[in-house]
This record gives C-alpha cells, sequence and structure tokens, in this order.
C-alpha cells in the first residue's frame, strides 16, 4: 500500500530467516463456541498445510483461536505475517514471481481489481456450489450488501470472503461531555451547549475546547499531564482515510465518468485544510500515531475524541484494555453543513476479505478455511474484543449477547446501533485496478501537508496530476471503463448519489 518496493528486500529477508510460523505462535485463548452458525466439517483432508498471508497482530487470532477445527478437517495452518502497510507489497511480490508461497491471502480489498483482474486469485463459485451447503456455501445473504458486491466480487465472480466489515465511527468521553462544569464553561465560551461535534467545524471548535495543559483543571481534577482534544490516524500508510472522511460528504467522487480526478477541488482543499487545522489540539506525536497509538491515546485515556475504526469501542469496554471502560459514546462522524443540512460520510477503509491463490497446491483445503472464518466463526471472531475485525453480517447485528465485553445486552445494543449509523454513511475506497497506487498518491501527499511541506492546495494539485499519470500508465480506455462500472456499483448500493 505504500512506498512501492521499500518492503520488497526486508520481506525476502523475513521468509529467509523464517517469518513463517505456526499457528501456535499466535497462541491465544478463544472465545467460547456460541453455535449460532450450524456447520459441518468437509471430508477429511490428508493432514494438508496451508499457507496463510495477512497483516501481524490481532487480526491473524482466529487460525489460532479455531486451530482444533482446522486439525480436525486434516488441515495445519502456516501463518506468514506481513506489516499492516505492506499487505499489498507483499503478496503482490510473490503473486508476479509466481512461488506459490501462498494459498490463503489476506488482503484489503480495495486491491481486488488488481489481483483478480490478472489472474492472481481462484473463482470460489464452483466451491460455494458444492454440497452439503452446511459445509461448503457461506451463506452472502447474509452479509451486509456492500461488503459482498465491492469487497468480494470482480467481473461478475466471486473472488473472496469477507472477514471483517470496516468503517469509522466517532468516538467520545461521554463522562466529560456530560460534566456540569464543563457543560458550563463550554456555554460560557461559545455561547451554545457542549455536544458531540456534528460537523468538522464543531470538531476543531470543541477539540480546541478540550485540549487543556498539565496543571489546568478536567472536569475538576487537576491534570497531572496534557490532555488533548482530539487525535487522528496521521501516520504515513492510510492517513488519507481520515481526509476522504471529511471530503466525501460533499458529494464528489474520486474521479468524474471520463477518470479526471476530482481531488483537487475547492471542497477537498477545504476537507484537507480541516484536517491539518485539526493538528492544534491533537498530542504532538500524532503525525506517528497509526491504528494501534491512536488506539491507546484514547483508551488511556489521553484525548477526548477520536475518529476510529467501530472495534476500537469493544476494546473500550474491556477493562483490561481501557482506562475509560463505560465512559465511550459513540456516533456518526463528523460532516458538513450543505443546503442547511449536515451531511456525513464516513469511509469504509481497509476491510478484510481472505482468498485462494490461483496457484495454491490445496484449493479446496483453502476455500474451506476461507469459508469457516468468514462465516462458521465469524460471530465469535467479531464479538470478541481480542481481535479488531467489525460486523459485516445480519448475525453480527442480532445477537447483542455475544459481545460480553460490555455490561449488559443494552450497552452492547447500543454499540451495535452505533455501527449500523456509521454503515448508513459508509463510503467506498476505490475498488478498480491501480487502487493502491492511487491511494499511496493521496496518502503521502496527504502526510506532506500535514507535515506542512506542502499547502493543501499544492498537495492535492499534486495529487491529481499523479492520478491521471497512474490512469495512463495503467491504459485509460480500460480505466475509464472499469471506473464507469464502479460508479454502477456504488450508486446501486447507495453508497453515492
Amino acid at each position: 500500500m505504500k512506498r512501492t518496493g521499500l518492503y520488497f528486500c526486508s520481506f525476502i529477508a523475513a521468509i529467509i530467516l523464517g517469518l513463517s510460523f505456526t499457528a501456535a505462535a499466535l497462541a491465544a485463548e478463544a472465545p467460547p463456541p456460541l453455535d449460532v452458525v450450524k456447520w459441518d466439517y468437509p471430508p477429511q483432508f490428508s493432514n494438508v498445510n496451508i499457507n496463510l498471508v495477512g497483516d501481524a497482530g490481532h487480526n491473524l487470532k482466529p487460525y489460532e483461536f479455531w486451530k482444533s477445527d482446522f486439525q480436525q478437517a486434516g488441515i495445519n495452518i502456516q501463518i506468514i505475517e506481513v506489516p499492516f502497510e505492506g499487505v499489498y507489497e507483499k503478496e503482490k511480490t510473490e503473486f508476479v514471481a509466481g512461488t506459490g508461497a501462498f494459498d490463503v491471502v489476506t488482503f484489503y480489498p480495495t486491491y481486488i481489481g488488481d489481483f483478480a483482474g490478472n489472474g492472481y486469485l481462484e473463482p470460489l463459485d464452483e466451491y460455494m456450489r458444492k454440497d452439503p451447503a452446511s459445509t461448503w456455501d457461506p451463506n452472502p445473504s447474509d452479509v451486509l450488501a456492500p461488503f459482498w458486491e465491492l469487497y468480494c466480487k470482480f467481473g461478475g465472480k466471486v473472488y473472496a470472503l469477507p472477514i471483517d466489515g470496516d468503517v469509522h465511527m466517532l468516538m467520545y468521553r461521554k463522562d466529560l461531555f456530560a460534566n456540569p462544569e464543563e457543560q458550563a464553561a463550554f456555554k460560557a465560551k461559545y455561547g451554545k451547549e457542549l455536544n458531540p461535534p456534528a460537523t468538522w467545524e464543531d470538531w476543531l471548535q470543541v477539540g480546541e475546547f478540550f485540549t487543556r495543559r498539565k496543571g489546568e483543571k478536567l472536569a475538576g481534577q487537576v491534570l497531572d499531564r496534557d490532555f488533548y482534544g482530539s487525535a487522528e490516524f496521521a501516520k504515513r500508510g492510510f492517513s488519507f482515510a481520515w481526509f476522504v472522511d471529511r471530503w466525501a460528504a460533499f458529494g464528489e467522487p474520486y474521479f468524474d465518468e471520463n477518470m479526471k480526478p476530482m481531488v483537487s477541488s475547492p471542497n477537498a482543499v477545504k476537507a484537507l485544510q480541516n484536517f491539518v487545522d485539526s493538528l492544534q489540539n491533537a498530542p504532538p506525536d500524532v503525525r506517528a500515531y497509526g491504528y494501534d497509538e491512536l488506539r491507546d491515546a484514547f483508551l488511556k485515556g489521553s484525548v477526548a475524541m477520536v475518529v476510529q475504526w467501530t472495534d476500537v469501542p469493544k476494546k473500550g469496554a474491556d477493562p483490561n484494555q481501557s482506562a475509560i471502560a463505560g465512559k465511550i459514546g459513540v456516533g456518526r462522524v463528523p460532516g458538513w453543513e450543505i443546503d442547511g443540512q449536515v451531511i456525513h460520510r464516513s469511509l469504509m477503509p481497509v476491510g478484510r476479505v481472505v482468498a485462494v491463490a490461483a496457484d495454491s497446491s490445496h484449493k479446496e483445503a483453502a476455500y474451506w478455511v476461507c469459508k469457516h472464518v468468514s462465516y462458521d466463526r465469524s460471530l465469535e471472531d467479531v464479538s470478541t474484543a481480542l481481535t479488531g475485525l467489525d460486523p459485516y453480517r445480519k448475525i453480527h447485528f442480532t445477537n447483542p449477547q455475544a459481545y460480553t465485553m460490555f455490561a449488559d445486552q443494552e450497552e452492547a445494543q447500543a454499540y451495535l446501533k452505533g455501527v449500523e449509523a456509521a454503515m448508513a454513511d459508509g463510503y467506498p475506497e476505490i475498488f478498480i485496478p491501480g487502487a493502491a497506487q492511487y491511494a499511496d498518491s493521496l496518502d503521502l501527499h496527504v502526510n506532506k501537508a500535514l507535515a506542512g511541506q506542502e499547502t493543501p492546495q499544492e498537495a492535492l494539485a499534486a495529487v491529481a496530476k499523479e492520478w491521471d499519470a497512474i490512469t495512463d500508465k495503467l491504459n485509460r480506455p480500460k480505466q475509464i471503463e472499469l471506473w464507469r462500472k464502479a460508479l454502477e456499483a456504488y450508486r446501486a448500493l447507495g453508497l453515492i448519489k
């Protein structure tokens, strides 16, 4: 996803040094089986080894959780961890080289046009139709439509199964917003009530209000360290997503019908300027914040509000992981007031799907691994605070009792309603070949703007120029054809107008 070629040497070295290891290295106590989905084992495989690649960390834990399931099916899982920002680079390198290194690949679905379009993935339609359905059918009708139609399909065929439903949402310290002293102080300063931010202008104002220095008071208590109003993912790699949260509300797609970039419009410049301005209310090291750092800043009680992926409230409800358990409110990502109405859009960045590599020697076993985590054990995997996987199926929203990290089912239901509201505002990434290159260009220049190396206008003008060059390199007429189809899909799913 970032810095083409940067990780190539380190990846090859990692393979040589044995970065591939068994799932036992990811040992974690499994969540209790919920038995909501009724499934059956496949015929016993002959002790086959399935090499699986994915982004390192908590989202690989399901392969340890259900190790005994795989073993009973005659499958041994060998896992290769790669950096979060380097998934595209690592998988593309092996695909192009034709090494057959992977059987199951976990990737971010924005890459599906590249991976499926270049023949790197096995079509899954025939496997899905095998009998019995309890063994092979991943029940696509249960998957929320955007996650199935965009994440898993290319050219009318199914090439992947979902395991993660990512979307951004607002999280805030509800105890601070409800504090009478803070409410009175905010009204005295700004002449209005203290509420979670509805607009991006509110985001700046509320962020400024809650930014305090050591020795000042917050909710009646003297601070023993600095406290900040807001924080976001500002690290090179995926910070572009927090810019798109702001830009998307203006209703401008990435390109027009003829692939002319829209990214340097006055509205886009306004959106990026807001992101730049927000850093004034954030911790001084926020430009080094990725997912982990942003999560920890919020859960350790250092900031009043964040925009983050929807798994964070699950971790925040767990006292073992959070200093603010029971104090987290959730809401819609801020928007812009347009014609008297606040328009909210929330990017659906990353997500995760699993697919079978076209050059796998054990395709049927690899497919069953994909199906098992995508459907059979999916509720267990998204309802635990031990992973970062987010709801993407109807059953994930109709079983609040599974989310036992919350104090009660009412609190779990409030969380799930917040996720549903975020999904209603969902906005897609680019899903055509070249998506990784377009996103990398945008991320590079968003970061330069955040660092003060380019103005927002200079940064986005550079992106537009680079996007045109990428389109030309990939065959402009073909890109236009695919982009128009993507726009049709976005509109059919109600993700854009």
